[in-house]
């Protein structure tokens, strides 16, 4: 075992601290195709490089996850975001107002999507992109230089996870776990990233959480009246 971890009851658990020397190592996990559970501005998160399929495809064993259902990713940048997704006048001003933030924005693919993206997709021809403002989050898919995923770290169906601890309690004993668990300590608990799907000029909220409808409207409504 590598001595920068820790190793838990099952020997199987690798346990990391979230400092420079963690995230590099998470880092190489990442490249290498393995699942990372990190710390977002929400709660923590599983990670694996969104644009390899069989790193994805990991990652739906390890949640446990219905390939029907999308799962989202993060982007370190507005640049990232538009390599992968359609952005328009709109959308572009959403992400300037509340990125880095809690908002997720259901976007078009566009024509660079990989088979892993799609995948992630879930046949739905969109992608969930957000930009956390957690600068571990951030640095791990800048570093990377591709998007990560970002499910809560447990498995399907499970409460969400503030804690390292959390996540070790909630894979315990499962066949898929994470690889590697990168420890920024006990997170507050916040609510969820808002959800708002974007598509053919038509905006819907999917999942309200810590940044309101009216927020966004309101932002809007100030993009309109600034154009």
């Amino acid at each position: 075992m590598d001595p920068r971890l820790r190793g838990g009851d099952s020997g199987r658990m690798k346990i990391i601290k979230a400092d420079k020397v963690g995230i590099a190592l998470a880092v190489e996990y990442l490249r290498d195709g393995k699942a990372v559970a990190y710390p977002t501005d929400t709660a923590y998160g599983l990670g694996v490089d969104a644009t390899n399929a069989a790193a994805v495809r990991r990652l739906y064993k390890i949640k446990g996850r219905n390939y029907k259902k999308p799962t989202h990713v993060i982007a370190h940048n507005f640049s990232a975001a538009k390599k992968w997704a359609m952005v328009d006048a709109r959308t572009a001003g959403l992400m300037k107002k509340f990125w880095p933030g809690p908002l997720t924005l259901v976007l078009p693919m566009n024509r660079r999507a990989t088979k892993a993206i799609k995948l992630l997709s879930a046949g739905t021809g969109s992608i969930g992109i957000r930009m956390p403002d957690n600068k571990i989050a951030l640095e791990l898919a800048k570093k990377l230089g591709r998007p990560i995923t970002t499910p809560s770290a447990n498995p399907q169906g499970g409460p969400a996870p503030y804690s390292i601890r959390d996540c070790v309690r909630q894979f315990k004993n499962r066949k898929h776990q994470p690889d590697l668990y990168l420890d920024a300590g006990k997170l507050p608990k916040t609510p969820p990233s808002t959800i708002v799907r974007i598509e053919n000029s038509e905006l819907r909220m999917v999942r309200r959480g810590k940044i309101t409808e009216k927020q966004i409207q309101n932002a809007l409504f100030f993009q309109k009246n600034q154009s």
